[in-house]
Formats: C-alpha cells, structure tokens, sequence
C-alpha cells in the first residue's frame, strides 16, 4: 500500500498517516491556521517530543499537508519550524518525526535531532481529532473577521515652524490610508426552536462560542448534551438540540449580561438548571508559568495587532499554550478557548486561563463554573471577585506582565518562590 511521507510516496503497510506542521510561535501558528483554513487543519498541542517553545501545531493528512507546503512557501512571515510524519499502525507505534529543510528566511537546525518517544508522540497524535460529540451543520464561518476601510489620518506638528503659510500650524498634511477594523457580527441561539440568547462577536469560532457559552452559563454539563448543532443564515443563527431536555417556561427570565461590551443578551432561563458552585479542586502552580504565558501575550496576537481593539484569551496546561481565541468582547473570547477545550477533552481542572480582560463577577463565576483552576488577567478584579475567589478556592492572579503579577488568592497558601 503507497501512503505519501515527507518525502514522497513510500511502501508502508500503515493505516494511517498525519503530518504536523510546527512553527516558531504560537502567533505563527495560528496565521497558519487561518491561511490555510481551506484545508481543513486540526489544531492540536505541539508534542513536547517536537518542540517546546510553541505550544500549537497543525495536523493534517498527507494531501492537505502537500498543499499547505507550497501556500506556505509563499508566506515568509510565517516562520514554520518544520514538517513531522506520523504513522500509525493501529499497534501505538512507528511514530516517527523527519523534520523539512527550513524555509528561506528561518534558522537552520529547529528540531532536527531532537530526542524522540514514539509511543507518546503516537498517543498525542491519535488524540488529536476532536471528538465526534455532535454533528455540526451549516457554515462554520461567515466571512472575514477585518474590513479595510479608508479613513483620513491627520498628525499635528511637533513644531508650529515646520507648518507652510498656508497650512494650519497645528496640523500636518493629511493622509488617505485604509484601516483594518473589526466586524462584528450577530448569533441567536435557539435551544430546542427556543430563542434563548443573542451574541455580538467577532465572526470565527462560532461552534466553540457557542458550545462554551452554553457551558459556562450552566446550561450544559458537557459537549455530550449536545444532540446537534445547525448554523443558518451565515452564521447569523445557531440552533442547538439537546438530548432529553425540555424547556422549564417557569424560568422566563429576561435580561442583559451587565458587564459586557458588546451587548450580549440572555432572554430565558428555560434550559438551567439549579446550580450549585462547587469548590474548586487545588492545583499548584509555578511563578514561572506565568510570566511564560505573559511573555507570549506581550507578543500580540493576529487581529489585536491590527485594530488594538479586540479581547484575547489563551487557555494553557502549566505554560504551554493549547488554544488562543479573539474577539470583540471578553466573555466571548473565554468561551471560546472553553468550548474549544471541552470539544478536544482537555482536562479543564488542570488548566490556566489567561484573559486580557478585567475580571468581575460573571467573568469569575465562569471560571469557576468550568472548574479552571488558575485564573489570570492582564488587567484587574473587583473586591467582589477576590471574595468569589477566596470562597471558591480559585488561584486569581491579575496585572499579569513579562516581569511582575499581583496575586489576589492562592488556593495553596504557598509563600512566594514556590517551586
């Protein structure tokens, strides 16, 4: 049986075969993502076998990975590590990386001679997929999440002289450019043919959105709730079937997350249940950690970069990134590294949640309701958020910069210089 490798076709009696692609960084990465998202790549965890300095690799069947290579090839600003196979006997085993030569422009070197375990390289790779929870219908996405538009910038003069006669001293000559703004886009969600909540995002990870938000409002336990899930009228509407659930119409209340920028509306309480936060389990945690995870969101991500107006969140397990989600708002960009986790399997009580938003109650009470551990902020809390915190026993850590964070609540009670 011919199966295609690195390098060409090759006789192998596998089931199965997988190319990762990794890269330089996570902002690489997901660029890659998005570029070749024609192809249908599966975001996974970098194997700690391949790379330890990004935390996001793409995995692909051998076609797509062939296609992917020659669209790459025209993006030097995507800096890919390098391609690895993996082939599978349906025995865990024959896990093999071949690193590519670097594209022009990277350094030499990357991962080749890196030191290799097959069997967990075979085990992270086979668990990569996300799992079949519920069928998806529809268009995923609805468009591009930027829009050039031209806009007139004006600079003032830093000295009046610089100014001709005939031109206003306090302004320099205007400029016609064009600007990358945000979209932004608009989701009812139907539970069971049932408007139940409207949300304004930005356009792209509109399944997880959804799934997280219907999770950490505790309208879900989990992605196996999930009968089906329909996308109509580009993305405009998400109508969600859940397995033996109808509606309790005595919970018919109205009302606007108050917290939230973008105007995101809950109009029933037909689905909740009778929640009860529990106390979250303990996990100990590593300065070190964090300064990692503030290192790499000092880097910027994709569409802050360009607009510097959207919420970014990463969700980690101890420093390695595992998805990055932006948006318009705050909440939504938590409930998409949510879903994307739920949906892959990842064990949410061993995870950190890094947001660039500050952080009050309802942000907190997702947290905990997800049962995420550490929760981090660029920005700040409120006294009630600490009290939440020291009740729940969520490690809540805010300010978080490259060389400095503020801890608001350990869990452990450990002094500084934990190791």
């Amino acid at each position: 049986m011919v199966r295609w490798g690195r390098f060409g076709p090759m006789m192998q009696p596998m089931e199965k075969i997988w190319h990762i692609l990794a890269f330089d960084s996570t902002h690489a990465a997901m660029a890659a993502q998005r570029l070749l998202a024609h192809l249908g790549p599966f975001v996974i965890p970098t194997p700690k076998e391949i790379t330890a300095s990004c935390g996001i690799s793409l995995r692909m069947d051998p076609p797509s990975a062939a296609q992917a290579k020659e669209v790459l090839a025209d993006h030097a600003d995507i800096a890919q590590r390098s391609t690895w196979h993996v082939l599978v006997d349906g025995k865990r085993q024959d896990g093999h990386g071949q690193p590519q030569a670097p594209a022009q422009g990277q350094a030499e070197g990357g991962t080749q001679g890196a030191a290799q375990d097959e069997a967990a390289l075979q085990d992270r790779a086979d668990a990569a997929p996300r799992a079949p929870w519920f069928p998806v219908t529809g268009d995923p996405a609805s468009g591009s999440t930027l829009i050039a538009v031209p806009v007139t910038l004006y600079h003032a003069c830093a000295d009046a002289e610089e100014a001709g006669e005939d031109q206003d001293p306090c302004l320099q000559p205007a400029e016609e450019v064009d600007e990358d703004v945000q979209v932004e886009h608009t989701l009812d969600v139907y539970v069971n043919e049932i408007l139940t909540m409207r949300v304004v995002c930005t356009p792209d990870h509109l399944v997880d959105l959804v799934v997280g938000r219907l999770f950490t409002e505790g309208l879900i336990s989990g992605p196996g709730e999930i009968e089906s899930l329909e996308l109509l009228g580009g993305s405009t509407r998400a109508n969600v079937y859940l397995r033996n659930r109808q509606a309790d119409l005595s919970r018919a209340l109205v009302h606007t997350v108050p917290t939230c920028c973008t105007g995101n509306q809950v109009f029933n309480s037909y689905f909740e249940g009778d929640e009860t936060l529990r106390p979250l389990a303990p996990m100990d945690w590593d300065p070190e950690w964090i300064f990692s995870l503030a290192r790499q969101f000092a880097a910027d991500t994709p569409m802050h970069r360009k607009t510097s107006g959207t919420h970014s969140c990463y969700l980690a397990v101890r420093d390695r990134v595992l998805y990055c989600c932006e948006d318009l708002g705050r909440h939504n960009a938590f409930d998409k590294v949510i879903g994307c986790a739920l949906q892959d399997g990842v064990d949410l009580t061993s995870a950190i949640v890094f947001t660039s938003g500050r952080l009050p109650v309802d942000m907190v009470l997702k947290g905990i309701r997800s049962g995420i551990p550490v929760l981090v902020s660029k920005a700040v809390p409120t006294d009630m958020t600490i009290k939440l915190a020291q009740e729940f026993g969520l490690t809540l850590i805010c300010s978080a910069r490259p060389d400095s964070m503020k801890v608001f609540n350990d869990q452990l009670c450990k002094p500084q210089g934990r190791k």
